[in-house]
């Protein structure tokens, strides 16, 4: 079904903007779903919730595939891996939820704080 709105040039900015961000997530990660919440609101003009619920989308699937990667060369933890899977789906679901019920009240504060944690990361932390 098609999401009023939506063009093609919605979808080729979308999709490009998912392919980088997508490449970034794959050799580094942190901030991946607030760059493409940004991409998606701002160069594709999705409003607030369609661009998350495509952002969720777009980060599984990354994830999966990176974690595909990684286990095919012998890497990572299973049980940790897990465990933080369990815990990242109880957030998702509670922070999915605060967006449907609060929407950009609660979006914009928390990209912001997203965005100082992870310049605080790279550049202060080292």
């Amino acid at each position: 079904e098609e999401v009023q709105g939506l063009t093609g040039k919605t979808y080729v900015i979308a999709g490009l903007a998912a392919f980088i961000i997508g490449v970034y997530d794959g050799f580094y990660g942190p901030g991946t779903g607030t760059f493409l919440l940004l991409s998606f609101t701002v160069f594709a003009k999705m409003n607030i919730k369609t661009a998350n619920a495509h952002t969720k989308i777009i980060n599984l699937t990354t994830g999966l595939s990176s974690l595909v990667v990684f286990l095919l060369n012998g890497e990572g933890v299973i049980v940790l891996g897990l465990c933080a899977g369990i815990c990242n789906m109880a957030g998702g679901g509670i922070g999915a939820g605060l967006m449907l019920k609060n929407g950009t009240k609660i979006v914009r504060p928390a990209i912001i704080l997203v965005l100082i944690l992870l310049i605080v990361k790279v550049f202060i932390i080292k």
